[in-house]
C-alpha cells in the first residue's frame, strides 16, 4: 500500500468514529451547494458534511435548501449556488432551451418513488377526482406522478394535482386528511404505511432508467473552478462510501437528518437506498438523460435536436477514475 492509498484507508477507519476537520491542501475553497429535498437522496450529503469530509478535502461548504427542483435549476442558472443536487428532468429542461448546465454527477438513476394512497382507494377508479400532491411542476414527483398514472390507465386531467411542496409539508397534509394520495419516497412512504395508507403504485420498476436526482452546474462555472467541482465529486464519493460502510452511524444520520423515528422504516429505507440507488461511482446517467430528452419532446421541441452526451462532463470523475480514486473507498 503506498502513502496515498495508505492515507484514504487511514482517513475511511476514522471516519466512523471521529469528525475529519484538517486539510492538508492549504485554505479552504467556499462552495454553495443547493438542494431541493429533505430526502434520502441527501442523506450521503449530510453524512459528508458531519464527518468534515468536505473540509478534509479542502472545501469550506455552505448547503442550502431550495424547494422545488425548478426553483434550485434557476439558482443554479442565476449563480446565486454553485452546484446544484437537482432533478434530472428539471435541469434537462433548461438546458434544451439554452441554459448553461451540464450534469457532472448523479447520485440516483433511478425514480423511488410511490404513489402512497388512503386505505379506502384500492383501484384506478378509486382514485379519479382525487387530491395528489407532488413538490411542484416540472420536479421529479410531477414526472413520477406521471408514470403512476399511466400505470394506471388515468390521464392527468382525471386527477387534481397539488403543488405542496418539500416531503414533510406533503407528508403532513396527508396526516392530516387533507389529500388522498402523495409521491413519496421511503422512510415517508414506510411512515404512511403504518399509519394506514398504502403503496398503490411503485414507480422504481415501472419507471426504468428513468433518473431522479444529478449534481449539475454551470459550464461557466467549472471552466472557472475546475478544483472546486473536483474536490466536491471527491467528498461526495467519499461520502457515500461511508454512508454505506457504516449503518450505524448512516442511520443516526438518516434519524437526525429527516428528523425519524427509529424503528424498522430507518433500517429498511437504508438497505433498499444503499442496494437499489446509490452508486459506488456517483457518474450522471446518459442512457437516462436520453430518455427524459425523449419524453420532454412533447412540450419542449429542442429536446429532439440535443444529444444526452452533450450535456454531460465526466472529465471530473474520468480523471478520479483513472487515478484509482475510486479504489480507494472500497
Amino acid at each position: 500500500m503506498n502513502r496515498r492509498q495508505f492515507a484514504f484507508a487511514a482517513s475511511a477507519f476514522l471516519m466512523a468514529a471521529t469528525p475529519v476537520v484538517a486539510s492538508a491542501q492549504g485554505a479552504l475553497i467556499p462552495l454553495r451547494v443547493g438542494y431541493d429535498g429533505f430526502s434520502m437522496t441527501t442523506s450521503p450529503m449530510y453524512f459528508a458534511q458531519k464527518f468534515g469530509i468536505f473540509k478534509k478535502h479542502g472545501l469550506d461548504i455552505t448547503i442550502t435548501y431550495i424547494d422545488g427542483g425548478p426553483t434550485l435549476t434557476q439558482a443554479v442558472i442565476g449563480g446565486s449556488v454553485d452546484i446544484g443536487q437537482n432533478g434530472y428532468t428539471s435541469a434537462a429542461a433548461a438546458a434544451v432551451q439554452g441554459a448553461d448546465l451540464v450534469f457532472i454527477g448523479g447520485i440516483s438513476n433511478k425514480l423511488p418513488f410511490q404513489l402512497v394512497v388512503k386505505n379506502n382507494i384500492k383501484t384506478a377508479a378509486d382514485l379519479k377526482g382525487k387530491r395528489i400532491a407532488i413538490s411542484r411542476f416540472g420536479s421529479s414527483t410531477d414526472t413520477a406522478a406521471t408514470f403512476a398514472l399511466t400505470h394506471l390507465g388515468l390521464k392527468r386531467n382525471e386527477v387534481n394535482i397539488l403543488q405542496l411542496g418539500g416531503e414533510t409539508t406533503r407528508t403532513a397534509a396527508m396526516m392530516s386528511g387533507q389529500l388522498d394520495a402523495s409521491l413519496e419516497q421511503y422512510p415517508r412512504t414506510a411512515e404512511l404505511e403504518d399509519e394506514g395508507y398504502h403503496v398503490l403504485v411503485d414507480c422504481t420498476p415501472i419507471a426504468g432508467d428513468y433518473p431522479n436526482t444529478s449534481y449539475v452546474t454551470t459550464r461557466a462555472f467549472l471552466k472557472k473552478n475546475p478544483e472546486a467541482a473536483k474536490r466536491f465529486m471527491m467528498a461526495m464519493s467519499e461520502g457515500i462510501a461511508g454512508f454505506k460502510k457504516n449503518p450505524e452511524e448512516g442511520q443516526k444520520v438518516m434519524i437526525e437528518f429527516l428528523k425519524l423515528k427509529p424503528g424498522h422504516a430507518v433500517k429498511d429505507t437504508y438497505d433498499y437506498f444503499n442496494r437499489e440507488i446509490f452508486p459506488d461511482v456517483p457518474a450522471p446517467s446518459v442512457k437516462g438523460i436520453a430518455i427524459v430528452l425523449d419524453e420532454l419532446k412533447a412540450t419542449i421541441p429542442a429536446a429532439a435536436n440535443v444529444k444526452a452526451e452533450s450535456l454531460v462532463d465526466t472529465s471530473i470523475l474520468d480523471q478520479l477514475q483513472k487515478d484509482g480514486f475510486f479504489a480507494t473507498l472500497k
